[in-house]
């Protein structure tokens, strides 16, 4: 009698830790992906944000060299 009650304790301690256990660990396991779904989109953010300020600098030096040679004509 007394292992067959060692046996319903633990089943029943399962029960009770096992149920939130496979919740966690199913909710981390989403979470993970979304998370490497998100570092992904802003690496592709960052790199966007690299070539647009290389083209704003290359724009900006072409601007310069227009009103140089503005001046030059003047």
């Amino acid at each position: 009698m007394n292992q067959a009650n060692e046996w319903l304790n633990l089943v029943n301690l399962l029960g009770n830790v096992g149920f939130p256990i496979v919740i966690a660990g199913y909710l981390l396991f989403q979470f993970e992906k979304r998370i490497q779904s998100l570092e992904g989109i802003i690496k592709e953010l960052h790199s966007e944000l690299v070539e647009k300020e290389e083209l704003e600098r290359k724009i900006d030096q072409y601007v310069r060299l227009l009103d140089s040679e503005r001046q030059l004509k003047k």
